[in-house]
């Protein structure tokens, strides 16, 4: 039996200035989960959230309540189902916001 293991591809960097060149923030999933089964959210360095999504195909533009946010490294946390058996996976890691 084939299985399709969960791959992905999170950016450690981007940089939302308007030059229309990697502007936004998101993780690229190759195969293996569940879109619909699925949370990403963002933290500012004091732990408060600055973003959240329920829907892959979402990114995050580097503001919050449309305030730009300022230069520097941010938290993320994902949240994502494996789509061949709903075995639950979780990650942290961290995202620089250049302009």
């Amino acid at each position: 039996m084939y299985r399709e293991d969960v791959i992905f591809h999170v950016p450690n960097s981007f940089t939302p200035d308007d030059d229309m060149l990697n502007q936004t923030f998101k993780p690229v999933f190759t195969s293996g989960f569940d879109p619909y089964d699925f949370e990403m959210i963002i933290f500012n360095r004091w732990g408060e959230i600055v973003w959240e999504s329920n829907d892959p195909s979402i990114s995050w533009d580097g503001t919050y309540g449309c305030k730009i946010m300022q230069d520097g490294i941010y938290t993320w946390f994902m949240e994502c189902a494996d789509s061949e058996n709903d075995k639950r996976y979780t990650f942290e890691w961290h995202i620089n916001v250049l302009r």
